[in-house]
């Protein structure tokens, strides 16, 4: 072997010899390489709210900045619905269900008009993370609470007697025979009549849910009862309006109370309005969830619970406070006992 072989061949051994020292410096100086951080997915509040049920000022609205203030203090992502039908509302609760990672997402269905939704799509695995609300219903697989209306209408009716005095008065409901109006009815008639009064009319705007949105129909039944009766009171959501509207225009004499939540702006003739503060309720629930705690399959608040409540309106505050402070023992008392006798 020449000169000139061997030289490139001490070149060559000189040269991988080199190589090698530098990947290993190289390799000691570099830190690890780590994979990249798992993005994590964020815990994400869904709310189906019944049609047309915001931007009305009214309880849905409530419950709705309710929700928003929880969300500004546990940082949650909050999608809300108001479908336009059933149908539609049927097709969001799907594409909800279809998501993956269903332990990050809390589905609030937030109207008993999706009692039936519920039971055709909503399966036991669901219970974990889902909520229906306001509904006695039986037979659901997810979480549900309820409000009475039986203890603070109870209190309507004593404080409707002590601002007129009369021995009648009226009631408007939205649904005849629907549980929760039965109930309000009940309690309205019986506070009235323990207070002292003789009498209390039943009258009802449908025999369907179409009754709580008949504002028109619930003015020209006003027009008729405020003829014979100094006090109405009106359990038919949208259809309150109605009432309100004739108070406005025809105040002398004539009274009503609001309804789910402080309605006295509506009219100077709302001596108070029953108050439900379901958006603590909603947001109770939310805490657990969020705590991974086990959801409550069903809930009821009372007049006793403290998210029931009746506040008089500010001109009737002098007159009728103490009838409230007087009564409120009577009135939980009554719905133990009325409750007593539900199925």
């Amino acid at each position: 072997m020449d000169k000139r072989s061997l030289l490139y061949k001490a070149s060559f051994c000189l040269l991988l010899i080199s190589l090698s020292l530098i990947n290993n410096a190289c390799s000691e100086d570099d830190p690890p390489v780590t994979p990249p951080p798992e993005i994590e997915t964020p815990f994400t509040v869904r709310v189906l709210f019944a049609s047309g049920g915001l931007s009305n000022l009214a309880y849905n609205d409530t419950i709705f900045r309710r929700i928003l203030e929880q969300q500004q203090k546990d940082s949650f992502l909050l999608e809300c619905i108001t479908p336009h039908d059933n149908s539609e509302a049927e097709r969001f609760l799907r594409q909800w269900q279809a998501d993956d990672n269903g332990g990050h997402y809390l589905t609030i269905l937030a109207a008993s008009e999706y009692e039936e939704l519920a039971r055709k799509q909503m399966s036991p695995a669901a219970a974990s993370n889902s909520l229906i609300f306001d509904t006695r219903a039986a037979g659901l697989a997810i979480p549900s609470f309820h409000f009475t209306g039986y203890g603070v209408s109870f209190l309507v009716g004593i404080t409707a007697y002590a601002q007129t005095g009369d021995e009648k008065a009226a009631y408007i409901g939205a649904q005849q025979n629907e549980a929760f109006i039965e109930e309000c009815y009940d309690g309205f008639r019986d506070g009235y009549l323990y207070a002292g009064g003789k009498e209390v009319v039943a009258n009802y705007l449908s025999t369907t849910k179409d009754g709580f949105d008949m504002p028109r129909e619930a003015y020209k039944m006003a027009n008729e009862l405020y003829k014979r009766y100094p006090f109405i009171y009106i359990m038919a959501g949208n259809s309150n309006q109605g009432v309100y509207e004739y108070l406005r225009d025809y105040p002398d004499y004539k009274y009503t109370a609001g309804v789910d939540t402080d309605q006295s702006a509506y009219s100077t003739q709302i001596i108070g309005s029953t108050i439900k503060d379901a958006g603590s309720c909603v947001n109770q629930y939310i805490t657990r969830w969020l705590k991974g705690e086990k959801l409550p399959m069903k809930e009821q608040f009372t007049l006793e619970s403290g998210f029931m409540s009746f506040k008089i309106a500010g001109p009737y505050k002098q007159k009728l406070e103490k009838v409230i402070s007087e009564s409120m023992q009577i009135a939980i008392d009554k719905e133990k006992e009325y409750e007593k006798t539900k199925p």
